[in-house]
């Protein structure tokens, strides 16, 4: 997904969430006495505001503005990720294989004429494989 809208349209749309966002924040800090959010938050805001009423001149703030968004969300998504494998599924199979069990098996059965599986159920019509749901 390299391709980012820069209609005007959605210019305005992104320019009126963030003023409204980023106000909101802005006061919020106001009300906290905070300078860094009202500093910060206050500019985003004006930045929303210079998206609702000049998107052509501020076309390129929004490209690399969605350029720096999507990176993030990359790496954010590539964390995600690495904390879901790492923190759920390699501890769950340490324990299932702990407790014995294995999700396949590694060795093969000299015994074995086969590894067919039968099926007890009939085969499915061939109308069945061209509407699944």
């Amino acid at each position: 997904m390299n391709s980012f809208s820069t209609d005007i349209r959605d210019i305005r749309k992104f320019g009126l969430i963030a003023f409204l966002f980023f106000g909101i924040l802005c006061a919020v800090g106001i009300w906290r006495h905070k300078p860094v959010p009202i500093y910060l938050f206050g500019f985003l805001s004006c930045l929303g505001i210079g998206f609702i009423l000049i998107p052509d001149i501020l076309r390129p703030v929004y490209r690399a503005w969605l350029k720096i968004a999507h990176f993030i969300g990359q790496v954010i998504t590539t964390l995600m990720l690495a904390i879901a494998y790492y923190a759920v599924i390699t501890p769950a199979t340490l324990i299932k294989r702990l407790f014995g069990g294995r999700p396949l098996p590694l060795s093969p059965d000299p015994d074995a004429s086969t590894y067919w599986v039968s099926r007890d159920e009939p085969a499915q019509p061939k109308e069945r494989f061209y509407k699944r749901f």
